[in-house]
């Protein structure tokens, strides 16, 4: 790990340059920080990890329009290619040729600033604070889980794993009328956070 100085980077047409406020450590950071990488995507080059994050609209790339200078926004870390068959279909989440931020590739959040497609930038609702932001994309996993479940009001529901994006799906499973939700894990904490999460 390593601390560098970095000129500030310029947003081209359809980008915006983002000053980063908050940013969640995912266990895939921690992977590829402790042991260079997840499966086949290993690490060959200095990395700067961070793929959950929200940020503020520091200047507008040519061509963007709908954000604005100081705009508080969530962050959106895949990019699909827009151009394959996947993605004219309205399929972009299985792109084959998605790059991901702070995946081996693809630089990341930790760090002051970056430049991001301004289409992938989500203007934070009224109240919503940075770290509220931050933790959408996670938050997203567990909501697509419950909603791919087709769970029905007054389910019972199991989450395998209590770890953060589990606690999510716990919270999104009560939020959509989990009567019961079992939970299981290894390690006792994570238990006592699940019971707290709403698991039964």
């Amino acid at each position: 790990m390593r601390i560098v100085q970095a000129a500030r980077p310029v947003p081209g047409p359809g980008e915006v340059l983002l000053r980063i406020r908050a940013v969640g450590i995912c266990g895939s950071d921690l992977h590829y920080y402790k042991e260079g990488g997840i499966g086949d995507a290993v690490v060959n080059e200095p990395l700067i990890i961070g793929h959950e994050f929200a940020a503020e609209v520091a200047e507008l790339g040519p061509g963007v329009t709908g954000l604005f200078v100081g705009q508080p926004v969530a962050v959106e870390p895949a990019m699909p290619c827009h151009h394959c068959e996947l993605c004219v279909e309205g399929n972009s989440n299985l792109c084959p040729s998605v790059r991901f931020a702070g995946s081996p590739g693809v630089q990341g959040a930790m760090r002051e600033y970056m430049v991001h497609p301004a289409a992938n930038c989500f203007p934070l609702l009224p109240g919503m604070t940075f770290a509220d932001g931050a933790v959408l994309e996670p938050l997203g996993i567990g909501i697509h889980a419950v909603d791919l479940g087709k769970q029905k009001v007054g389910a019972t529901v199991a989450v395998l794993g209590c770890g953060p994006i589990g606690l999510l799906t716990m919270q999104v499973a009560r939020a959509a009328g989990a009567s019961r939700i079992f939970a299981t894990d290894l390690l006792d904490y994570r238990l006592e956070a699940a019971k707290k999460c709403g698991a039964t």
